[in-house]
């Protein structure tokens, strides 16, 4: 996916997160939303009025979370599903014959066959996480930098505060912050192998 794909779709998100004309609100807002809206709640505004998703630095971080996540849970699936493929039919017939359940099998046999695997998910979900300036452009800005990454704050340091030292020591400093949590995930990814 390139970066022009990537702004498509954060720009769909931007207009179901607008703070006037939001589908989300809509749906909040509703007729049968209930106590999902109202002064006492973790929304915060009063009934009648919108959330202001991207303005709140703590509602504008749980938007770029949920971006970030409908962004990369079909690569973790079809990684997971992969994974699933990958176990031996007789390891699953070996577990159905000694009777082993569903739950059983999950816990005991597929779970811990797939934990290499999900570290892989887990490792390119935060690499695409960490290194992606895009989502936090488009979405937000940085709201008095409350969703900031390194990548974005390079970007925002380096070309539009026109200091190019700083950000391209903050690019550098992303290089090994991102290698070494590289080798962690997998070593953790060999440990979990052999076992």
């Amino acid at each position: 996916m390139d970066d022009a794909d990537r702004a498509l779709g954060v720009l769909g998100w931007l207009w179901m997160l607008d703070n006037v004309y939001s589908p989300i609100d809509a749906v909040l807002l509703g007729p049968s939303a209930g106590p999902l809206l109202g002064p006492d709640t973790w929304f915060g505004p009063s009934v009648g009025s919108n959330v202001l998703w991207l303005a709140k630095p703590t509602l504008a971080r749980l938007s770029v979370l949920l971006v970030h996540t409908w962004r990369t849970l079909p690569l973790a699936t079809v990684i997971l599903l992969a994974g699933l493929t990958a176990i031996p039919q007789d390891v699953k017939d070996a577990a159905n014959v000694d009777g082993a359940g569903f739950w059983r099998q999950m816990f005991y046999i597929r779970i811990p066959l797939l934990l290499p695997i999900m570290a892989v998910a887990l490792l390119y979900g935060m690499v695409f996480t960490f290194t992606d300036m895009t989502v936090i452009y488009v979405l937000t800005g940085g709201p008095v930098d409350s969703t900031q990454v390194l990548a974005s704050w390079a970007f925002i340091k380096g070309i539009e505060g026109g200091s190019l030292a700083e950000g391209a020591a903050i690019a550098i400093f992303l290089f090994p912050v991102m290698a070494g949590v590289a080798v962690l995930m997998l070593r953790l990814a060999r440990r979990t192998e052999t076992n």
